[in-house]
């Protein structure tokens, strides 16, 4: 028979930490009723105090089966995996997200050159020669070729009857594409004319703005005179400009943390730059004004004594504008090309400054 060791601790009321030469186990409950948990299994011994009786199980431990335990390692497998996936998207988007930002300058309507429209001739005149699509049906008419099989169910005047059918939606389409251009060209004359309100048409109808303020900015404009073009834009950085950093770690998973001041500031003077060089270019590219002035509002992290100000005032001549490859520039630096008032620092970000008049 071998030596035996056996040692009991409380730890708390009806607890006990219980230990042996095969390891450590644990007790909990009283003298009636007992459960203790141990290398050997769980135990459970009731008994009635004062007299000896007592009953003790032994309630047996299970062994997975190899294909139930195969089964349960693929599905913590697949669950690892969509969780790696979903974190890289998410960092992939937030990506993404930044590089939307630092890029609003390099998108813009196509350039509406008016004076072409202004001296266009009409596709057709109105009234006097058909259209291109009564040409068309015209030629079609003429083409037609009866098969045989038109020809022997006596289906031939069926045949030209539906093409001329067709003859009233020909003269329709006609007459849009007629009153089309005649609606371009009255247009053009009056923007070339310098009527204020048909500029608001265009720049209305054109939307140019729409991704600006689906990002939470807003763009408000006047026109001072014929020439030039007052915009204010108002950013609101905080639901703008992500306050923090997404990344993966060395294993896949996402990592958030706050941006640093530094990175924060920079990408958020990035972002003002290239929303305001976008202005100016929309602008220039749908109608004929020579300078358009820009004045962005938010609010001046470096400034304490207001909440909201002017933060950045900058003069566009179309020349100087039209000269930049949009594709190929840092928009803060640019900003300094031009004439403006902008008081940035760093590690503090804007401060207000006073509107060019």
């Amino acid at each position: 028979m071998g030596f035996r060791f056996r040692k009991s601790m409380k730890i708390a009321p009806g607890v006990r930490l219980n230990f042996s030469t095969k390891g450590v186990g644990v007790s909990v409950g009283g003298k009636g009723l007992r459960i203790s948990k141990s290398s050997r299994g769980t135990t459970v011994s009731a008994g009635i105090p004062g007299t000896g009786i007592y009953y003790q199980k032994q309630i047996a431990s299970r062994t997975k089966r190899p294909q139930r335990m195969k089964y349960e390692h693929i599905i913590q497998q697949e669950k690892k995996r969509k969780m790696l996936a979903e974190a890289k998207a998410k960092v992939e988007q937030y990506e993404a997200y930044l590089d939307m930002l630092t890029s609003v300058h390099q998108e813009a309507n196509d350039k509406i050159n008016w004076h072409e429209i202004a001296d266009s001739s009409p596709p057709f005149r109105l009234g006097e020669e058909d259209g291109p699509n009564v040409k068309e049906l015209k030629r079609k008419m003429e083409e037609y070729k009866p098969t045989w099989r038109d020809r022997f169910f006596n289906r031939v005047e069926a045949r030209k009857k539906q093409i001329l059918d067709r003859m009233d939606q020909a003269l329709e389409k006609d007459k849009s594409i007629y009153y089309a251009w005649k609606e371009q060209k009255d247009m053009a004359q009056k923007v070339l004319a310098n009527h204020l309100e048909s500029w608001h048409k265009v720049i209305e109808e054109a939307n140019p703005f729409d991704d600006i303020e689906k990002l939470g900015s807003k763009v408000v404009y006047r026109f001072e005179s014929p020439e030039r073009a007052v915009v204010q834009l108002m950013i609101n950085n905080r639901s703008v400009v992500p306050a923090k950093e997404l990344s993966l770690t060395k294993t896949g998973k996402l990592s958030e943390k706050k941006m640093a001041k530094g990175k924060y500031f920079q990408l958020y003077q990035d972002y003002v730059c290239s929303c305001t060089l976008r202005i100016a270019r929309e602008f220039f590219h749908l109608l004929p004004v020579k300078d358009v002035l820009v004045n962005v509002y938010d609010e001046a992290p470096a400034d304490s004594e207001a909440d909201f100000g002017c933060i950045l005032s900058v003069r566009f001549p179309k020349e100087k504008i039209e000269s930049l490859n949009f594709f190929n520039i840092d928009c803060s630096d640019t900003i300094e090309q031009f004439e403006h008032r902008m008081k940035f620092l760093k590690t503090k970000g804007f401060k207000f400054v006073e509107e060019i008049q």
